[in-house]
C-alpha cells in the first residue's frame, strides 16, 4: 500500500484482502481504517469446510439461534468490512444475507477474534508471493 501511494499519490478506496476468523487481517484492517480505506473480505467464509466444524462458532451460533455462517458474516459486517459470500444455491442465498436481526454482543467478537491463527491463510496464498495461474 505504501509502495501504490509512493509511486502514485493515490491509496485505493477499497481493498480486498483474504479475511476470516481464522485470519482476522487485524492490523491490515486498522492501517486501512486509518486511511479510510473500505475492507473488503475475500474468502469470508473460509471455504466453508473445517470452519463450519469449529466449536466456538458452533456455540455462538447456538445462542443467536443462527447458522455457522450467519455468525461469521455478521462478524464481518461488525468489523466494517465487505462480505460478499459466493453462492448458487438460492436458499443460502437467502441465509446469508438474514444477518441484520441480530448483533454479536462484544464477547463473542471478541471470541471469534481469537481464532485467528499465524497460518491462517488459506492455502498459504499469500499475495507477495502466491501466483494464482
Amino acid at each position: 500500500m505504501e509502495r501504490l501511494k509512493k509511486d502514485t499519490g493515490v491509496l485505493p478506496t477499497v481493498n480486498q484482502v483474504e479475511l476470516h476468523p481464522f485470519f482476522n487481517q487485524k492490523e491490515q484492517r486498522k492501517y486501512h481504517e486509518e486511511h479510510d480505506i473500505i475492507t473488503e473480505s475475500w474468502s469470508p467464509l473460509y471455504r466453508a469446510g473445517d470452519i463450519f466444524k469449529n466449536e466456538v462458532l458452533q456455540s455462538i451460533a447456538n445462542k443467536y439461534k443462527k447458522t455457522i455462517p450467519q455468525v461469521i458474516l455478521r462478524w464481518h459486517y461488525q468489523l466494517g468490512a465487505i462480505s460478499i459470500p459466493r453462492s448458487s444455491s438460492p436458499p443460502r442465498q437467502l441465509e446469508n444475507i438474514s444477518v441484520f436481526d441480530f448483533a454479536l454482543d462484544y464477547e463473542d467478537m471478541e471470541s471469534i477474534d481469537k481464532l485467528t491463527r499465524p497460518d491462517g491463510r488459506i492455502n498459504d496464498q499469500d499475495p507477495a508471493v502466491y501466483e494464482e495461474f
